[in-house]
């Protein structure tokens, strides 16, 4: 048995530059299609689902407004709130903009439940079998993005009991409590690799997002910007940073210049992997193209290091796309270790 993980992201399944906005009909239609088409595959198969959404114009505008990510304002340790008395203003200052904070925390948390239901109810019109599953309600994060793995052990133990009873898990990014900072914000990312690293037989993770993949430059202001088809992740970064006086090569000798750039086939791979960047104009708390890179890289190597799997994939496609559906349905994305000819997707692996 298998197990797909499909990341439904903000900038596929809302409009990003709005608030609170769906994205377009058509395009949603067409993705729930697409998951209910890979459902009944991977069902027929024996294989299983869990889906992720992101939060996207129903959480990043909202948590960047009230400054949820860093924890509380004033927060002097965990969950707890400093007394308040009449002869401290400043305290009393800082006290009602933790109130105006915690009201931005209820308020956000509303904004992404409207975002869940929206999606629940649509993939439940099409016989889905899917379960909602709030990280709110079964952990509380340690540290934000350096939570370690136990915190997200009852979240992983409630959705392995929802395939057990044939259900599809429904989790999304949230706005969590956090025993250090007090509340943070809880990116989907993260919370499909700690799914990897507490449940079995996850064997490919999907990010489905509003681009093909992961581009040289970004796609929605470049002409002919070069689609990244496969990026090996390896455990030692290929290249240090080409400003640093002491980088060296494979073969440990200095880096050689000319005309004041480095010139070793290792910087020019290293140019060519430059991650698309994020619109200036899109607010995204949880780190957008770069923070799919960050964790699909995590993934691949904790798998590898922590779990001793080699055979964990993860995949950026763009939504309502032929590749999506091909890839949600675990259609085979390399042959030979290279690309599959003609489908625009990026494909991560552990390097051979």
């Amino acid at each position: 048995m298998k197990t797909v993980i499909i990341k439904l992201g903000g900038a596929a399944i809302t409009n990003k530059k709005g608030s609170c906005q769906l994205a377009d009909e058509s395009i949603l239609d067409t993705l729930m299609q697409q998951i209910q088409q890979a459902h009944e595959y991977l069902s027929a198969h024996g294989h299983q689902l869990i889906l992720i959404h992101g939060a996207g114009s129903f959480g990043h505008p909202q948590a960047r407004r009230y400054n949820l990510k860093e924890g509380w304002i004033a927060n002097s340790g965990g969950l707890s709130t400093p007394p308040l008395t009449s002869a401290d203003e400043e305290q009393a200052v800082n006290q009602a903009a933790l109130l105006d904070q915690k009201a931005g925390f209820a308020h956000t948390r509303k904004c992404l439940l409207e975002l869940h239901l929206a999606l629940l109810s649509r993939l439940q019109q099409r016989g889905l079998p899917v379960l909602g599953l709030s990280p709110f309600d079964h952990l509380e994060t340690d540290g934000g993005d350096k939570s370690p793995n136990s915190c997200f052990e009852n979240l992983a133990h409630r959705a392995t009991q929802y395939l057990k009873l044939g259900f599809i898990p429904l989790l999304h990014g949230d706005a969590v409590l956090d025993r250090t900072l007090g509340c943070t914000i809880l990116s989907g990312d993260i919370v499909m690799h700690k799914l990897v690293m507490l449940m079995p037989n996850i064997t490919r993770c999907v990010f489905v997002t509003d681009v093909e993949g992961i581009y040289n430059a970004d796609p929605k202001t470049t002409k002919r910007p070069k689609l990244i088809k496969h990026m090996p992740v390896r455990p030692v970064q290929e290249a240090q940073d080409p400003s640093s006086k002491n980088n060296i090569n494979n073969n440990n000798k200095p880096l050689s210049k000319r005309g004041g750039a480095t010139k070793t086939a290792a910087n020019r791979k290293q140019r060519r992997l430059a991650p698309v960047s994020t619109s200036a104009a899109v607010v995204d708390v949880t780190g957008g193209m770069g923070g799919k890179i960050k964790w699909a890289r995590q993934i691949i190597l904790d798998a590898a290091s922590t779990l001793k799997r080699t055979d964990v994939e993860i995949v950026i496609c763009k939504a309502a796309s032929p590749e999506a559906t091909k890839v949600m349905s675990l259609e085979p994305v390399l042959e030979k270790g290279l690309p599959v000819p003609g489908q625009l997707m990026t494909v991560f692996t552990l390097a051979q």
